[in-house]
């Protein structure tokens, strides 16, 4: 409009033009949401993200958010539980890998490689692992019991032919997640200091399920019979 014979130019109150929204093809648009998301449901839950959040993190409005996903659970889906999903399907380690050792040391060196990366995978997908299993008991009762359940099955099974006799194959992938868990929850509310902290963890992961952490007292034990013979 005119203002003293003046056109004012497009802005704020103080006369600055207004920063133009920067366009993004569809894809990388939608990228951008899912990242936003992933960050807005992993502090604040399924039931707790609101999606003016998510659109305020991603540097869009609401309705562009719709336009790509249906719905809010529909992004959590994508956003969230998909890729918890193929995180846990990547971390497992081929047999064919431990079974190409050569030697007691080659099966070590793969054992301590294969530690190293799912403790690292664990803890970049915690966020997402609890958000997707508690943010809605309904939703982390099916994902548990149609997704990671039998992804933790699997483990045990890959391990088939390198277990000592009398343990249960499903119990021991069950105990190898458990120990991948409970390392990126002590990282992620612990304090950890970062790289080294979860070397060291991924080392003595690797000691604890290639060797049991009980002291072997047979040796002492036959030694002492033989001294009091």
């Amino acid at each position: 409009m005119a203002d003293g014979g003046k056109v004012r130019k497009s802005g704020d109150a103080a006369g600055r033009p207004r920063a133009r929204r920067a366009y993004l093809p569809a894809a990388e648009r939608r990228k951008s949401i899912i990242a936003a998301a992933q960050e807005v449901f992993a502090r604040a839950n399924l039931k707790g993200a609101r999606t003016r959040d998510i659109a305020r993190a991603a540097a869009v409005n609401q309705a562009t958010i719709f336009e790509h996903f249906a719905s809010k659970e529909a992004l959590f889906q994508e956003a969230v539980v998909q890729p918890l999903i193929d995180a846990m399907r990547g971390m497992h380690a081929r047999r064919e890998a431990y079974e190409s050792a050569s030697s007691p040391d080659d099966l070590a060196a793969l054992a301590q490689a294969s530690a190293a990366r799912h403790v690292e995978d664990m803890v970049a997908i915690f966020p997402l692992f609890t958000a997707a299993l508690f943010s809605d008991p309904d939703l982390g009762h099916g994902l548990y019991r149609e997704h990671i359940a039998p992804l933790i099955r699997q483990r045990g099974d890959i391990l088939a032919g390198l277990v000592r006799d009398g343990l249960d194959l499903d119990f021991v992938g069950l105990a190898i997640f458990g120990m991948t868990f409970a390392i990126a929850l002590d990282h992620h509310f612990g304090g950890a200091d970062g790289q080294a902290d979860l070397s060291e963890a991924a080392r003595q992961f690797t000691r604890m399920s290639t060797g049991g952490f009980a002291r072997d007292r047979t040796g002492r034990m036959t030694q002492r019979s033989q001294a009091q013979d």
